[in-house]
């Protein structure tokens, strides 16, 4: 099913979260993408905070970016592999998995190692020796498998294999010279004697080929000396070539420096170590550290961008993080039109109202889409924060009539709602200079200047003049590290219908210019100006452009 993320800008305000609810909710009623999922861009207001938990409404999921990462890839969820399994074992899963290479882990299901068929093939091709099962300490149920031998008797303390392998085509006296204490025998033929020399040498396994069998009294005499005897359908030359592959894969493959990738990983980044590299495939491992499969060039081509949705907002300033790689299938805004620009072609909705909600509630309208109680309590308050309760001149007819029919459905009084959420959210006590400022900020770039324009709408503007030289200081470094020329805070008082202006920055003539006052101490009065972009952004535009 495909995943569709709806989202507002950032530092989200009260519209910008309950339009990517309330549109997710559309979107999913009418079955027009798999799953529509609401997100935010960062920390919710306080009056947002309010008006969810009014409604009942869950804060969306936090989206810090869309940048395509490993978990985003269709990898391969391969078999994984235990330290303990036998080449044998290993050799015919990749073949019949059509594997060039599978993870190998620890006890801990964390990644110790790669193997793969050229690790194998360069182990056959290389002098592996007749103390090959010991170096690489083979436990005996792996030569058990590995021959499907069957078990005439076992030593309980016989583990791993600890001694050298010899096939026996030889007289007693060889035997005494070439065997030792703890090896391991291959024999394949009536060698009782033999074996009785075998058990003076205290070796360890005596294997039978050809399915032999011990005389009862020999195999007594193996259980008194604890020497351990497997019989095997194989012949001796099968056996002596197959016994090879009981070797454990922690032994053959590649060990140390292992380039593998995290889940959370971007896509850049394994194009990046994937250009330095000429691996097949790499191990993807998750946040736990557990390996969850392997990834190839192929699949990193061809993985597909994170989907989203723009209501809100359509600047790229104000997108998430990595929105240059996203398939952007539509945008429901009521914003001036930016620096805006997608690879395909999109659904483009945009209308000079007070709201994005008010947008999105005249689509559910003609969609034919009962709004829930709920949505339409989340729309209403979106409405009455963009319009400042009808009051900004932003606010149209049409969101005058669309919020009155959202609060009939909502069961609340618009204006007695409206005071409360503002009450609510108003508030400064208890934030800092940085929540103040960011709570509903904008970075705005107009002709060669840059210029950040945050708004805060309160009921108690006397009571900021005991922060006001530090938000001064805040927003004077605002300006040093992000190269505006300006940056601007509007306190804005909804019900007296007036706002506080505060700049700073090398250019606060703009702000000057714009409102024709005179800033004293970086600070004056707009009284009417309630509005941020129908009255704030035209106005310092026209007097940058001036």
């Amino acid at each position: 099913m495909d995943l569709v993320y709806v989202s507002g800008h950032k530092n989200p305000d009260t519209d910008s979260i309950c339009a990517a609810i309330s549109y997710s909710y559309l979107l999913n009623a009418t079955h027009k993408y798999g799953q529509a999922v609401p997100v935010r861009l960062g920390e919710v207001s306080r009056e947002t905070e309010y008006v969810l938990k009014r409604f009942n409404a869950h804060t969306p999921q936090l989206l810090k970016s869309v940048k395509q990462k490993v978990e985003d890839l269709d990898y391969d969820q391969v078999t994984l592999f235990s330290k303990e399994l036998t080449l044998r074992t290993a050799w015919s899963l990749m073949c019949q998995m059509n594997l060039k290479s599978a993870p190998v882990l620890d006890d801990h299901s964390h990644l110790l190692g790669l193997l793969s068929s050229t690790n194998i093939i360069e182990g056959y091709m290389e002098d592996w020796d007749k103390d090959i099962l010991k170096n690489a300490h083979t436990p005996i149920e792996n030569v058990v498998d590995t021959l499907d031998a069957k078990i005439v008797y076992l030593n309980p303390e016989l583990r791993t294999i600890k001694g050298s392998l010899h096939i026996t085509g030889m007289n007693s006296q060889e035997v005494i010279d070439h065997v030792n204490e703890h090896d391991v025998i291959i024999t394949g033929g009536d060698r009782t004697e033999g074996i009785r020399e075998m058990l003076k040498k205290k070796v360890d396994l005596i294997i039978l080929t050809n399915s032999l069998h011990l005389e009862e009294s020999v195999l007594e005499e193996c259980k008194k000396a604890g020497v351990s005897v497997v019989t095997t359908a194989f012949t001796t030359f099968k056996t002596s070539q197959q016994i090879i592959q009981a070797v454990p894969v922690e032994y053959v493959m590649q060990k140390g420096d292992l380039t593998c990738f995290s889940t959370d990983d971007t896509v850049d980044y394994l194009k990046e170590v994937m250009s330095e590299t000429r691996y097949h495939s790499y191990p993807v491992i998750d946040l736990n550290d557990q390996v969850v499969g392997t990834i190839s060039r192929f699949q990193v081509i061809t993985g597909d961008h994170k989907k989203m949705i723009l209501v809100d907002h359509n600047e790229r300033g104000q997108a998430v993080e990595g929105i240059e790689e996203a398939e952007i299938l539509e945008v429901v805004d009521h914003h001036r039109v930016a620096d805006f620009q997608t690879v395909g072609p999109l659904q483009f909705r945009s209308e000079p109202l007070g709201c994005t909600c008010t947008i999105i509630a005249k689509m559910y309208k003609e969609q034919g889409i009962e709004i829930p109680k709920n949505v339409a309590g989340l729309m209403l308050a979106a409405i009455i924060s963009d319009t400042l309760l009808f009051r900004s001149p932003t606010c149209t007819k049409t969101d005058k009539e669309i919020a009155l029919e959202l609060a009939s459905i909502a069961g609340v009084d618009a204006e007695e709602f409206g005071l409360a959420m503002f009450k609510a959210g108003t508030s400064l006590v208890g934030k800092t200079i940085e929540e103040i400022y960011n709570q509903d900020y904008k970075v705005f770039n107009i002709g060669d200047a840059k210029v950040g324009i945050a708004q805060v709408n309160t009921m108690d503007i006397d009571g900021f003049a005991p922060l006001k030289g530090e938000m001064l200081e805040y927003m004077e470094n605002l300006c040093v590290e992000n190269g505006f020329d300006t940056a601007v805070l509007l306190l804005t008082d909804v019900i007296n219908v007036t706002s506080e202006v505060f700049a700073a920055g090398t250019h606060p003539e703009y702000v000057e210019n714009a409102f024709n006052v005179q800033l004293v101490e970086h600070e004056a009065n707009l009284p009417g100006v309630i509005s941020r972009k129908k009255q704030v952004v035209p106005a310092i535009t026209r007097a940058i452009n001036a």
